[in-house]
Formats: C-alpha cells, structure tokens, sequence
C-alpha cells in the first residue's frame, strides 16, 4: 500500500514536511540510511511553510525521524506507520524499483503485500525452527565465566530452552569508556576474550557439554563498529570511517566510544569475515545474531551467508532489525516486537482483540512467504515486561510462545527477574537478582516452552485467530497435520465467560470433544459442568487440545 509521502521522487525517495511555525528554520530526515546523522540530509524549503527532500536510498526498510531546528526529533506526520521496536520511529520500505511501501492494516492473507506476493525467505536449518532463544551476558549471569555457564546447563535443559545467545564476550576497549567495564559492544579485539570470563578451552567445554544437552549456542556479533581503540584503528585505520581530520570515529550521535566500520574497505570486509569464521572453526558456535545490522550493506550481508556456510552449512544468522528483504538473501530471523507493543496498547483500551489479530496478519503477510521472524517481549535495549505490562506478564508469555515466530527471552525473564533495566546495566557491576525468584512464572514458562518446542502445531502449525466476544480475550487456533489446539487469553483484570468462538456463520462447536492441556488458576465449580461457554479467570490462559 501506498500514502502520499514519503513516495517515489524523479531522483530517490521523496520527503515531505509541512508547518506553519514560523520559528522553524530548518528541517531533516535522520535514519538508518545515514547513520541517524541529524546534520548530514536537510531538506530544502520549497514554499512559505514546505520541505522537501529526495534521497536514493537501497532497497529495504529504513527507519527515520524528521528532526526540526536540529533539536526536536519528531515522527513524519504523512506517514502512518511506525516501527515495531518501541523506539517510536517511522517507518519505509523501499523496493528493488525504488516504490515506497508503507505497511498498512488492510495487508491480510487476502490482500497480501509486495514482498509475500513476490519473494519467499531463504530455507533456514529445522533446528532454528523449533528454537526457544535465551539472551544472556555472563557477568550478569553467573559468578564463573564460561565455567559456571557450563554448570548452568541443566538449568537451560530443565527450562526447556534450545538456543542460547551469548552477548559479547570479547575484550572492552578502554578508550572513553563509560562505567567500570564499558559498553560490551565497544568490542577491542574480534579475536580475543574477556580474560575475567575464562579461558578459550574453556568456552570451547562450554560449547561442546551444550550441544551434548542439544543446546545450540549463538555469538553476538557488533557488526558496523569497533571501539574507538580498536587494534585495527592503529594498524588499519582505513578500515574505520574518518573525518576531515583523519581521526576515525562513529557517525551514529552520542556513541564517541566506538570507530565505525568503512563498509567501502574491501580489506575489512575480508578481515571482519576472518574474524567471524575463527569463533565457527575454533568454538563450533552455530551462528550470529548481528547488532545494529539495519545499517549493514545488503550486499555485505550476503556476502558474509555465502562465505559462513562455507565452514558450517547449517548456521544461522539472526539480524537485529525489521527489514523484509534481509530474509532474502542473508538472514535467516529479524526482530519482531509487535507482542510488545499490541499487548500494552491493549491494556491501556487502545486495541481489540480484533485489531490485534488484524495487525498481527499486516506483519505476516508483508515479509517474505515462509520468513521467520524472532518475537520477543524483552530485550537488551528495553525495561523488563513486568515492569512495562505489569499483570499481563504472565499471559502476555503464553502469547509470546503459541503465536508464531521464534521466541526470544531476555535472561531472568522466566523468573521475573526484576533489577535489569537496559543494556547499560551492564557497564557496571551486576548481577541477575535470583534471590527473588517467581516460581509460578518459572513454571508457566516452562510449560509454555515444553508445549511448544513438542508440539509441532505451535513451532511449524498454521494459526487461526478466532473472534470472540470478549474485547480483552485473544482466541486462536494452532494446527498441524496431526494436531489442533485452542488458545485463550484473558488480558484483563475480570474473570470472563467466553460464550462463542466464531462468526456467527461458523463458530466453533464449544461442546466439541476437548482436553484441557493447561490452565492458569482454579476453574469455578460451575466451569466444570459448562458446555455452552469457556470460563478463564482474569489474566489466565486456557489451552484445550481439540480431539
């Protein structure tokens, strides 16, 4: 679907802002296609109260805002669709003919969008497929390094999780490092280790005892950027973006610690390649989870898949941003925060059910036929659900793992860890609180992940979200060949009868023959007995397998 701006322009992309401010003296667009730069793509004023700006921008989603008087970032008013990642920012799509694509609700399985009517994902590994993925840093983590990870492996296994993702292990530049141990990202060295986490054989035990328990293991990687004091800035200093005065830095703003990468260096792209096929020859990790990988040229990306299954032919490469086209040629999942977000503006009476469902399939059916995307209700750049969603913690996880998508959890969410706040936590001293450990949420996260990870339905299976009329309560329907499940949640405070599931011209036969697989809470006595309706108590969940 297309809106009047920002749309195809003679030379680019073309943007456009109104206002009638007279103290607006000059407008921008930052973003991903420049780095979120404020000062580099001013727009021109083409009447009393007009902007204007064309770019040639690559094929792909990009995400942008418009930034007034060089201080006030805004969302654009003409476009209507916003990223998916809560850091609030529109969002394009532009494609290999330079059309510009804005996601809107009517995209549906009937009306699908450009990319899932032309373009289907690369085939990813099975094992991917049935992923539950576990982000962990290992100071937070454990008190041992590489040592205590490996004796946390019965914990994962007892969990149920089968892919960990290591955040950076490596050294820390010190350069204009913030806190005591600095941004993990600001990686020194592609090669080394923190010395305090271990040594490599004992990262490589770590690795080998995991798989052994059928665990895989992911390695973060900080794809556009090095610390300031990179070895290679010494040595290599091409490799690195420079200003005029020939001193390497990173054109992102308020990142001074870190040197970003010149993607125009053949040389550092062969190096940065090395670099990541030694931790897969040496370690056996099974793949990368890119950071910031939304601003990595496409053709580097593809390049790095072609080169990487070269040494492990079942790798996965997960990419930090929202971008359609990575699933092409390159990744194997991008990020889906749409959970997230949905179920907050549920809450707060902003969505239905119904509009849940019809923006969840907006998403769907604009990506790539067969695209994975990794859906989470956490991550490192965000507070923690229980503190975002309150009550709705615990259905907003039997969400997270019934829908579709691969399922992310940030370390400590199973328990509802408490203390971490972002990634920036980590530049000090911290540790995961597990004194407070919430056992009823352990457990409903550990039957969740059983469920899924056991159930083909839930990991491969179609979905079908069922209306019902409970504005509050998500209905939907998990299948496969051999299976059939139905979900209900209850997102709010009241204890509900659910009376029909269905159109009026096809619901669904409530009396049907159905086991009661899960519930949260104490059905009422009367429940017992009830055949015309489905009773779930206030923020429950109640999964039926149907016979």
């Amino acid at each position: 679907m297309y809106n009047d701006f920002p749309k195809k322009g003679e030379q680019g992309v073309r943007f456009l802002y109104f206002s009638e401010d007279p103290t607006v003296s000059c407008v921008s667009v930052a973003g991903t296609f420049n780095c979120w730069n404020h000062d580099r793509n001013y727009m021109t004023k083409t009447g009393e109260n007009e902007w204007e700006l064309e770019l040639s921008l690559p094929k792909g989603r990009h995400l942008y805002k418009i930034v007034v008087n060089d201080e006030q970032w805004i969302l654009d008013p003409r476009n209507s669709n916003i990223s998916e990642d809560e850091q609030n920012n529109s969002s394009i799509t532009v494609t290999e003919d330079g059309e510009v694509l804005i996601r809107t609700t009517d995209i549906s399985e009937e009306n699908p969008g450009y990319l899932y009517e032309n373009f289907r994902a690369i085939e990813s590994p099975d094992w991917i497929k049935k992923a539950v993925i576990y982000e962990l840093h290992i100071r937070a983590f454990t008190e041992n390094g590489f040592r205590g990870l490996t004796d946390k492996l019965t914990y994962f296994k007892k969990l149920g999780i089968n892919v960990l993702w290591i955040m950076p292990f490596q050294e820390v530049g010190q350069e204009q490092r913030i806190g005591r141990y600095g941004d993990p990202y600001a990686v020194k060295d592609y090669y080394s280790l923190d010395r305090s986490y271990g040594t490599l054989e004992e990262l490589k035990t770590f690795i080998r005892e995991a798989h052994k328990q059928e665990i895989r293991v992911i390695m973060d990687w900080v794809m556009n950027r090095g610390s300031v004091d990179h070895i290679w800035t010494k040595n290599h200093p091409t490799y690195f973006t420079q200003n005029e005065n020939k001193e390497v830095y990173y054109e992102v703003p308020n990142r001074t610690y870190f040197a970003g990468l010149n993607f125009s260096n053949r040389e550092m792209r062969t190096a940065v390649i090395q670099a990541m096929s030694y931790w897969i020859s040496e370690c056996d990790f099974d793949g990368f989870r890119l950071d910031d990988s939304d601003i990595t040229p496409f053709d580097f990306l593809s390049e790095i898949r072609t080169e990487l299954n070269k040494v492990k032919d079942d790798l996965v490469i997960i990419s930090q941003s929202y971008d359609e086209y990575h699933h092409l040629e390159s990744c194997d999942l991008t990020y889906d925060g749409n959970p997230r977000l949905l179920l907050n503006e549920m809450k707060e009476g902003r969505l239905t059910q119904r509009d849940f469902a019809q923006i969840y399939q907006s998403y769907t059916y604009s990506f790539p036929q067969g695209a994975l995307r990794m859906s989470w209700l956490e991550e490192k750049e965000l507070s923690r659900v229980g503190s975002y969603l309150g009550q709705l913690a615990m259905p907003a996880a039997t969400i997270l793992l019934t829908l579709g998508g691969i399922p992310m959890l940030m370390m400590g969410q199973e328990f509802n860890e408490s203390t971490y706040q972002t990634w920036i936590s980590l530049f000090e001293e911290y540790k995961l609180d597990w004194e407070h450990f919430d056992e009823s949420m352990y457990e409903h996260y550990q039957f969740l992940i059983a469920l899924r990870t056991n159930c083909e339905a839930f990991w491969q299976g179609d979905l079908r979200f069922i209306p019902n009329p409970e504005e509050k309560v998500l209905s939907y329907v998990r299948s496969s060949r051999d299976e059939r499940y139905l979900v209900l949640v209850n997102l709010s405070e009241e204890d509900v009868w659910v009376a029909y599931l269905g159109e009026s011209s096809s619901r669904l036969d409530l009396s049907m023959n159905k086991e009661v697989i899960y519930r949260t809470g104490k059905a009422q006595a009367a429940a017992l007995n009830q055949k015309e309706s489905l009773f779930i108590q206030a923020f429950g969940t109640l999964i039926y397998k149907l016979v």
